[in-house]
């Protein structure tokens, strides 16, 4: 029949290639090498590198150069009229108490937290891009379904106005028609522009202009992967660890301070012969120190404040405490996601194919004048409804197990077929 025809060129029309197209694969690489925020966090990481190795260098021994000019009056032989002299300056901090070890570990720490943070983001614009890509399959499976619908009504209106003419229908018959028709092209529009809409999202973020896309999906999980941590769970650990460090190292200001210091000078003067023959002024001098100090008491100030970084950490690791609890309850969900959707491909599948006897039976008793354009019109939005719920379940399916990875702390990019 005429009808059937175009309704198994749909099922093939269905998974039709486009032009311009690229893979979910080629989405995310994009992504990673063009995301603005992307390299945001990649700089902001850099500097916390920066800072870790400008930490580390505080170990080393310090060395600093200066001048002087001094001019007296009236001069003496103690004190000529002008005096210059340059001098250098060795330091190097024998034992601070663990100071600069907890800043470098705090450091370390910072550092951690800035890759987890990249890391994060990294996976969740990968999980934003995936389930983008996938909700404009199931439009585009839903445009294309709509589509036919149209073409099919476009058939029916101008069989009706035949019949009108000849006598056999009225014109409410074809205006019951129209109107499906155009309610139908509303819906397509509307759906036009939701693709449209995530389209341009997507072409932002990945930096990728494209017109179509190529077909995708994910590899089938396996429900008994372990779960690892959230990244924003190892960011709640690496700074509560880090403000850890901190409070740590303002203790250390109670332990003994040590530091040794060598100073070397060398005097010129207006007047060398007066210089040189005073006996009194000093052409070099070399100052060797060892300067040891030791905070005895401050009224509590520094236990206090080092307690109060010790409640900041703990505070932190609540919260590491909530986020591990929030990830297991998602994960388990979407677990139980991934079993409802199977169901629900399986519960489409049988509907479809109910569908799609009702739709033959009632199209041929309607061109056989059987049954009138109600009982079409309702087989014929059955049929329609049926084949998208099913081509929706199916990309419902996918967006299903890219959360199931992302929630077993995975990262749902390398899971890409």
């Amino acid at each position: 029949m005429k009808i059937n025809k175009k309704i198994l060129f749909f099922y093939g029309l269905i998974n039709v290639c486009f032009a311009s197209e690229v893979g979910l694969d080629e989405l995310l690489n994009g992504m990673i090498q063009n995301n603005q925020t992307l390299r945001s966090y990649n700089y902001q990481a850099l500097s916390k590198e920066q800072e870790l190795e400008s930490q580390k260098r505080s170990f080393f021994p310090t060395l600093d150069i200066g001048a002087t000019y001094i001019n007296s009056n009236p001069a003496n032989m103690i004190s000529p009229k002008e005096t210059k002299s340059i001098y250098g300056v060795a330091s190097l901090d024998i034992y601070d108490g663990g100071k600069k070890s907890s800043l470098v570990k705090s450091k370390s720490f910072d550092y951690k937290a800035s890759l987890y943070e990249k890391d994060a983001f990294s996976k969740n614009m990968a999980l934003d891009i995936i389930q983008r890509y996938f909700l404009i399959q199931k439009l585009q499976s839903n445009l294309l379904v709509l589509q036919m619908k149209s073409k099919e009504l476009a058939y029916q209106i101008k069989r009706a106005k035949s019949f009108v003419k000849a006598g056999l229908m009225t014109q409410d018959d074809v205006d019951k028609f129209q109107a499906s028709y155009d309610e139908n092209n509303y819906n397509v529009e509307n759906v036009l522009f939701s693709i449209d809409e995530q389209k341009e999202y997507i072409q932002r973020e990945t930096g990728i202009d494209f017109q179509a896309l190529k077909t995708s999906s994910l590899i089938e999980p396996d429900l008994n992967v372990p779960m690892d941590d959230f990244e924003k769970t190892k960011i709640l650990d690496a700074r509560s660890k880090s403000i850890k460090e901190i409070g740590n190292s303002v203790g250390s200001v109670t332990t003994p301070q040590i530091k040794i210091q060598d100073t070397y000078t060398k005097y010129y003067y207006d007047d060398d012969v007066l210089a040189a023959n005073s006996g009194l002024l000093l052409e070099k001098k070399n100052v060797l120190s060892v300067n040891a100090t030791w905070r005895i008491f401050d009224g509590g100030q520094i236990s206090k404040q080092k307690e109060a970084y010790s409640l900041q950490s703990l505070a932190l690791q609540e919260q590491k405490i909530g986020s591990i609890k929030e990830q297991k309850s998602s994960f388990e969900l979407a677990k139980k996601r991934l079993n409802a959707i199977k169901a629900q491909i399986k519960s489409s599948i049988s509907a479809l194919r109910s569908a799609d006897s009702t739709y033959e039976i009632v199209t041929q008793k309607y061109e056989a004048g059987l049954v009138d354009n109600v009982a079409y019109l309702d087989a014929l939005n059955a049929k329609s409804a049926a084949m998208s719920r099913y081509k929706s379940s199916l990309y419902d399916y996918e967006i299903a197990k890219s959360l199931f990875y992302y929630f077993a702390g995975k990262d749902p990019k390398e899971f890409i077929k």
